[in-house]
């Protein structure tokens, strides 16, 4: 018989928890799914042959159309360049050119090279569910 009363209890404890458990997952977590993955800054690094002629340094360009580089990087006579700061998603282009030490004798563009920036996934995994009590003591 004390079982009987027991039971009842469980139940309606069981329910009210679920209650508080949905509750709080609509006043704190559901707003969040109306934003959108959280973009974080990459960086891509670039390596290439010099030239076989004489040259005293490069210069890197990029941008985020094909052949319209709206970023420029004289990287001097390094061969392998880090860029930093690429928003995620976004598709760069990269082509390097080689300068004479007077700087008024530039080469050619090197073939262009192209990149998508990951995005990285920051959202937090599922909310588990049918959390029990089993047993207590």
């Amino acid at each position: 018989m004390w079982n009987n009363q027991v039971v009842p209890n469980q139940v309606f404890l069981k329910s009210r928890r679920s209650s508080c458990v949905h509750r709080l997952f609509f006043i704190l977590v559901f707003p969040f799914c109306f934003f959108p993955l959280i973009a974080q800054a990459g960086e891509v690094t670039l390596a290439w042959d010099p030239p076989s002629t004489e040259h005293e340094g490069f210069i890197l360009s990029y941008g985020t159309s094909s052949g319209l580089y709206s970023e420029t990087q004289d990287v001097g006579t390094k061969t392998v360049y880090t860029v930093p700061n690429l928003d995620a998603g976004q598709t760069y282009f990269f082509a390097v050119k080689a300068y004479n030490a007077n700087q008024n004798d530039d080469s050619p563009y090197s073939r262009e090279v192209s990149v998508m920036m990951p995005v990285l996934d920051t959202t937090a995994p599922d909310i588990p569910k049918s959390v029990q009590i089993i047993s207590s003591r």
